[in-house]
Order: C-alpha cells, then structure tokens, then sequence
C-alpha cells in the first residue's frame, strides 16, 4: 500500500466506522492483506444490550465526568450512566447519544458548533467526537499490542468512514476531529461508506451473498463481472446513503450517478414508535417522563432496539412490547386518569390491549412504524432507476447495520422483484472492512460524478449589456467591475477523473499590495450558475492562496487547479511566472 501522502507501505491499516446508532473499528496487517484481503479483524469484546451479549459494535454513546474528562464509551457508558441515574448523582455528568448525524443535519458547519446532552450541557462538537475517536483509536491499539508490541504510531494508516452524501465541510470536521484526537492528516484516508462497502463485496465469495429476485448462473457465477452496473444502498441508523457503480475493470469502479439519499434511517423507526406513545400520553407527559426516569427510558429504547429486527412483513397477530411501569405512573398523575381508559378514548378497537407492564400491539401498527424509513428509500430508488444514466441497472448491493431488518429486506424485495439484491453476510460491518481495503488500495474507484457545481466568487470587467446594474462597483479610480460572479470550475453532473485537476485558473491580485488571494467557494443545484447570490447557491467555504510579493504587479499571477475527483477536495496553486508551487488550502469550516 503506497499512499500519495508518504510514499511508504504501513505495517497496518485501521478503520474507524463512527456512526449514528452503533460505532466500531476493524485493522488488517499488510502481510494478512497481501495473502487474504478480506480478512479484516473485528473486536468481539463489546459487551452489551440486550442479554449483555458479545457484540461487533458499540453504542456511539459518550460519558464524560462532571470536568469533561473521559469516563466511557459504547456498552459500558450506557451502563455507567444508568447507575448514576439510579443514584441520582447523572445531573452533573456530559451524557451525548447519536450526535453523528448533526453533521448532516447542519447547514453550515462552525468549528465551535455545540451540541446539547441528555442532561442539557453544552460542549464543542468537535471535542465530542474527537473524544470518541480517541477511545476507539486506543481501544484498537491496545489490541494491536497484544499481538504486536513494538508497533509505532507512524506504522498505522488510519481510515475514517463517512456517509457519501455528506458535505465538505463535514468531511473536513470528522478530518479534524480525527486529528484532536492524536491521528496525523498524513496518516489519515476518508472513505465513502457506499465505495468501501462496493469494494469488500467484490472481494467477498459468492457463498458468503445472499442473492434474491432475478438472478441467473452467470450472476451467481460473477456477482460483479466486468460491466455490471448496480446500486448500493447503505442503510445505516441515521441515514440511507446511495451511489450506482459500474464495474470497469478487475478491482476498479467508477460512478454513474453522483451519491444521494436522505435521513431516513434506522432512527426513523425509534421516533414513530416514540410518536406513538407520545400520541398516546401527550407530548408534555412524554417529555416528563424522560427527564424525570431517564434510567427507564434509555431501557425502554434497548429493548425497542433488539425487538424491532424481529419485525417482518409476514407476521401476523400482535407484537408484545414492554412499556415502563414509571410512564404509565407520570401519565395517571399528570392526567388524573387510567392508561388503560386513554387507550379506550384512542380507539384501538383491541388492536392495542394493555396487560400489566406490556402492550399487545396488532403488528400492523408496528409495521407502519417502517413506513417513513422504508417508503421514502423506495419512492427515491424508484426516480434514481427511472434517470437515463442508470439505464441498465439490475442490481441492488444492501449494506448497512439497517439492512439486517427484515422489514426493510421484504420491502425492497417486494418494489424491485425485477431486480437482483444481493445481502452480504453480516451487512452491518461490510462499510467497517472496506474501509480497511480501501486503505491497503484507495485507487479503486476512477472516477465519481459531481453532486453540484462548484465556483468561486470572482470580480469581472462589467459589461452592461450582460451584467446587471445592481453588480456593478468601482475599482481603483476609472475600472468598473462586476461583483459576485459564479466562477464555475466543476458541473453538476461532470464526470471526475480520480487524480486529474477538473479545473486550470490563473487569477491576478486586485492590488499591488495584496500578499494572497482568499476566494470564496460556493456550491449551486444548477449547472450554469451565474452569481453566487442566486437562490440555488450555498455559500461553504474559502480557498487561500499566497501570491509571491518579490515579483512584478503584472508577474503575481497563480493558476489554481482544483482536483475534485477524490473523496476530499484538494487544491494547488503555482506561479505563473516561476512555475514555483505555492500555498492553497480550502477551508469549509467557519
């Protein structure tokens, strides 16, 4: 594995697959890699949930003490807080759960956003997951050590994992949490989660697939022979992440339609059923009770958690679902009335029979719980395959810890029965070891489609028959210029080439004394921008370059190339006059 950024192979690559509902981690040695690529190695020693069985995962969920100092992770901050609930000694502990998807839910992203825990504390984002990047990374070093001692630091190639359809300026957060928490950006990849799980399963044996709907031999021969074009589909808690590929060569992929999806994951299943029983004692009581017995709903959603991975569209009669004693106990004070007479005023009609501490709920509610997570994924699959550009694809690729809900399987196996899914064993970790192949060999996808344009705000000599008036503004003493031009460098839709620069630019200083050019960067829905103030266009960030100051006004040129193609952003500016390559840096972060 020679990386661009060093040059050098490492002796181990480890990823990290931070999520919204679960996190966890998965290394190979560069010797296991070279004999047998799919052998990533994944703790088993997480234990929790329910039964406090062994796990593959982790709980992203953080507890820091009342200094903000570490105190656990995953399973045992879920435990540890219960205890001090139980004690009534939590108020002053930082208690964050499923904060990932505040990243995507953002507008724009600020390097001092702060996120609110369960107890109404405030902290910076980024000290949050870089808190938790930490615990990973040194929970997987130690690990490591039992096996080999004398591994350094500078021996490790991290790979980070993100949804697709994240932003920039998001990437470049988790890149910088990732930092704070002690990984070097030279040792650091950031994979797409829909790539790394393309890129395991084209490694994976075809009696480690599961394969539904119309699937011929040559299909089950070679699931992803040359020119096979399929969707991938990476259902995890918080969102539902989308990219089609198409196999071009051996172990190579490019894009056909740029990464999409939405927030339609897991989670959405955990707030219809919230939904639920929030209709049934009303939002107020609802909200009582889990500030007031936060230990009993923290065990209300574990169960929910494990019980919903049962549900399936072929089962019929009622769902037992155990309802906490101390919600019933808040709604009849609050209320002055019984829960079991609410349930007579909703109208149930014996499709919702309370018996002591459970509910016997008819499994039809319980399946409608699926609907916002599963109709919306197929009603957007459905747009994606009826694009020209998806013309011929046949396949659909399910990955993702969702995934494993049979629910979800029997949904798109019902919409897409002309289709080929193919459900790799244990979804839930393919993204985790991809990533780590991905990190032995990141040149696996050669090219990716562009999800909007790209520009930077720019000056131009103003032409009243093309500008408008409102534009114009007076430079120096006699030069009229046009203001907030979209400087376009990338297409919406634009086909980018793994490694080659997508856009040459030369820009000049406006003044003489100007010691470097700050460009604004912005992105548009549309194709053809033509001022960065249209409605379609999101400011997200700014571009620097340093200009030379020993040279000529006339000689201070730079021309800027920006590559795009990668999973990250990269830019470079060289003089024009001396060839001499200088600083430029994007920053999406404000």
């Amino acid at each position: 594995m020679a990386h661009a950024n060093d040059g050098k192979t490492k002796l181990l690559v480890a990823a990290i697959d931070f999520g919204t509902t679960y996190s966890g981690y998965a290394f190979s040695f560069h010797s296991d890699y070279m004999h047998e690529p799919t052998k990533a190695q994944v703790p088993t020693s997480w234990v929790g949930g329910a039964g406090g069985l062994m796990s593959l995962k982790t709980p992203t969920v953080l507890l820091l003490n009342p200094d903000k100092t570490f105190n656990s992770f995953g399973y045992e901050a879920e435990n540890k807080f219960l205890e001090l609930v139980e004690d009534e000694e939590h108020q002053k502990y930082y208690y964050f759960r499923r904060f990932k998807m505040m990243l995507y839910e953002a507008r724009s992203l600020k390097r001092d956003m702060m996120i609110v825990d369960a107890n109404n504390h405030s902290m910076k984002a980024l000290e949050v997951i870089a808190i938790s990047i930490n615990y990973l990374k040194n929970h997987l070093k130690k690990v490591v050590d039992n096996r080999i001692k004398s591994i350094e630091e500078d021996d490790i190639h991290w790979v980070l994992t993100v949804p697709a359809i994240w932003s920039d300026g998001s990437k470049q957060f988790m890149r910088e949490a990732a930092e704070l928490a002690g990984i070097k950006s030279e040792h650091l990849d950031i994979a797409l989660e829909p790539e790394a799980a393309s890129l395991y399963c084209m490694h994976l044996p075809v009696d480690k697939m599961h394969l539904e709907g119309n699937v011929t031999d040559t299909m089950r021969a070679a699931p992803f022979q040359k020119g096979t074009k399929y969707m991938v589909l990476d259902v995890g808690g918080g969102t539902v992440d989308i990219t089609v590929h198409e196999v071009v060569d051996e172990g190579k992929l490019k894009e056909l339609d740029h990464a999409n999806g939405g927030e339609w994951g897991g989670t959405k299943v955990d707030a219809s059923f919230e939904k639920f029983l929030s209709d049934i004692t009303g939002p107020t009581i609802f909200k009582k009770f889990k500030s007031d017995f936060l230990d009993d709903y923290i065990d209300m959603c574990r169960e929910f958690e494990a019980r919903k991975r049962t549900v399936n569209s072929n089962k019929t009669g009622k769902e037992t679902i155990k309802i906490p004693v101390n919600l019933i106990g808040v709604y009849e004070e609050d209320s002055q009335k019984k829960f079991i007479d609410r349930l007579k005023e909703m109208k149930f009609n014996e499709k919702v029979v309370f018996l002591k501490d459970k509910l016997r709920i008819d499994v039809e509610i319980v399946k409608s719980w699926f609907n916002d997570s599963c109709c919306k994924s197929v009603d957007h699959m459905k747009r994606l395959f009826r694009k020209k550009k998806n013309s011929g694809v046949n396949t659909i690729l399910l990955v993702g810890g969702f995934s494993e809900s049979q629910m979800l399987q029997d949904t798109f196996k019902s919409n897409f029965s002309d289709k080929r899914i193919i459900i790799p064993e244990e979804a839930g970790l393919v993204v985790l070891k991809g990533a780590v192949l991905f990190g032995h060999n990141p040149l696996t996808v050669v090219s990716r489609i562009a999800k909007c344009s790209y520009g930077i705000r720019v000056f131009r000599d103003f032409d009243s028959e093309h500008h408008p008036e409102s534009k114009r503004v007076q430079v120096g003493k006699k030069k009229f210029k046009c203001k907030d031009i979209f400087a376009k460098h990338v297409t919406k839709g634009q086909e980018l080439v793994i490694g080659e620069s997508q856009s040459k630019e030369r820009y000049a200083p406006l003044e003489a004394d100007q010691v470097s050019l700050v460009f604004d960067v912005y992105t548009s829905s549309e194709e053809e921008p033509s001022f960065v103030t249209d409605e379609d266009c999101t400011y997200v960030g700014q571009l620097e370059v340093e200009i030379p100051e020993n040279l000529d006004v006339k000689d201070r040129g730079v021309v800027v190339s920006m590559i795009f193609g990668g999973t990250e952003i990269r830019v470079e500016g060289k003089v024009e006059k001396t060839e001499k390559v200088t600083k430029a840096s994007f920053d999406f972060l404000q």
